[in-house]
Order: C-alpha cells, then structure tokens, then sequence
C-alpha cells in the first residue's frame, strides 16, 4: 500500500471516531452526492447508515444498523478513487467531509486526533482550522492539486525503483503526521541523501554531493575541480538565507542550492541537539518535507 493510500485510511480513522461527525441516516449520502459520488455511497450503503425502521404497532422502531461501520465505507471509497487515479474528486471529498464534523465535541475530547487530522490534510494540501463552533478547509495554494498528483506519482515511482529512499520518506511523512518536526527533517535528509547517491558515479571518491552534480546536468559544462570549488569555496554559509530573498546567479547553481538546502535540513533535522542547538517548529517540518518533495519530483521528471 502506497504511503498516501495509508494517510487516507488515517483520515478515515480519525473521522470514524465516535462523535467526530455527526451522524445521520442522510449525511453520508449528502456528502457523496455533492461531490458526484452516489455510485459509491450505493455501493457502500451498509456501512454507512446508520440505522434502519422498523414498522411496528402504531409507531416505527429506530434500530441500530449492525453493519454501520463509518471506517470501512470511507476506506472502501479513499482506495477505489485512489486507485482510479481520481485525486481531483478525493480532495473535493476532504473538503466536502468537513460540513459533516462536530466541532464542539472535536474541541472537548478529540484535540490530539484534529491536530493528527490537521497534519494528514495538510500533506494533502488542505488547511483545517477548529473555532467554537465551526471547523473550516481552505487550499493552501491553488497549485496543490497538481502537487498531490504529482507526489502520488513520484512515491509510485521510489516505491519501486529506490525502496531505502521510499523509507526514509515514509518516516519524514509519518513523522509529520505525528507532530515530530525534528524527526521529519532528519528524514528528509536522509531521503535527499539516499535518492543523490543513485547519481554519484562508480568511483571509489565519488559521494551523494556528485549525484546532485550529475543529476542537474551541470556536469556537462563544469569540471571536478568546479564542483570542488563551489561547495569548499564559492558556498558559505550565509548563502542559505540569502538564497530565499533573491536568485544568487553563478556557477552550479542548481548543485549548490540543493546542497544549501541539504545544510539546512541537517542543522535543524541531524544536528539539532549538537552545540549550536536549533528547535524547529511543525512549520519548519512542513517545509522541509514540501522542498524535499520537490526536488525528488525534479529528479523523477528528469529520470523517468
């Protein structure tokens, strides 16, 4: 099972949770049909009502439905449209899901499980936010979708070719998910060195920092000896924080950004409780695993 089929069946999970949403004979069939989905409320029916009437003396009889079960009608729908390719209408579903949630009762005893809901939506590319009385889903960026199906691809592609690499990125994701920034950005460290040494050549000298070099595509018109100068002479280390407030032309340009990047994730993900201690944020977490999640898209577009 691919990493993003597991974080919607973590989703289900936390939303079948008793009290998450409110329950009704109609609400599930009301989400699905607003999305175009009745085809697969049809289908998963059982699961998702609630309850049946029985006809008695004067009066109908409210039942409990033995076969409701909110977790497997969702994961029954999450793993049909993943497995369909439908990351259009799987994120119209997340969003839809949210009219359906109980806020007051998330805010009394669910605050963990919205937190860990909060993570998975934001991998996905959705922010959830719990007021008082409302819980509101907003894109956060307009771009989002084609970066989901784009990762969908990319994790299809590690899973088979560079399992060591898809490992190091599961870790990153669960570690997100669980609200441990630290971990995450060592993993993606880890990953960023994992997928480079694909790349790095057969000689006995030769490390991951090569694999960036020969991946960009800079080494048709630099030398050894260039890269040796950029990463020991030309890179310092202020270069990481200007590098996000403007474009520093120059040689090997591409090498050495990935290469700042791979410094940042050390200082704040391997090295973080080393002399100089850094305490990341969740934030910081989230970044680290989008910037990782786009060069390994760059290498799986440059590759494949």
């Amino acid at each position: 099972m691919d990493r993003k089929e597991i974080i919607l069946s973590k989703i289900a999970d936390i939303l079948s949770k008793r009290n998450f949403m409110y329950i009704s004979n109609s609400g599930m069939k009301a989400r699905l049909k607003c999305v175009g989905l009745e085809e697969l409320f049809e289908k998963n029916a059982d699961y998702l009502i609630p309850y049946y009437f029985r006809d008695g003396y004067a009066q109908k009889f409210k039942n409990d439905n033995e076969e409701f079960d909110l977790f497997l009608g969702l994961d029954n729908i999450f793993s049909d449209l993943y497995k369909a390719g439908n990351t259009e209408i799987i994120i119209e579903l997340l969003k839809e899901l949210v009219k359906s949630f109980n806020p007051a009762y998330i805010s009394e005893h669910y605050e963990d499980e919205f937190n860990e809901l909060g993570n998975l939506y934001e991998i996905l590319g959705l922010s959830l936010e719990l007021d008082e009385d409302k819980v509101k889903v907003d894109i956060c960026m307009q771009s989002n979708l084609q970066r989901v199906q784009d990762l969908f691809s990319v994790e299809s592609w590690l899973k088979s070719k560079h399992t060591e690499v898809y490992d190091a990125y599961k870790s990153a994701v669960d570690s997100y998910t669980q609200g441990n920034a630290g971990a995450c950005i060592e993993s993606c460290r880890t990953c960023l060195v994992s997928i480079f040494s694909k790349y790095k050549g057969t000689e006995g000298f030769a490390k991951w920092m090569r694999g960036i070099y020969n991946a960009s595509g800079e080494a048709a018109g630099s030398s050894l000896q260039d890269l040796t100068q950029a990463l020991n002479t030309e890179l310092k280390k202020e270069d990481l924080a200007d590098f996000f407030y403007e474009n520093k032309a120059g040689k090997l340009t591409k090498t050495k950004t990935v290469y700042m990047i791979y410094s940042m994730l050390s200082d704040y993900g391997t090295h973080r409780n080393e002399s100089t201690q850094e305490v990341p944020t969740i934030e910081d977490a989230l970044f680290s695993l989008r910037l990782t999640d786009s060069i390994l898209f760059w290498i799986y577009s440059k590759k494949k």
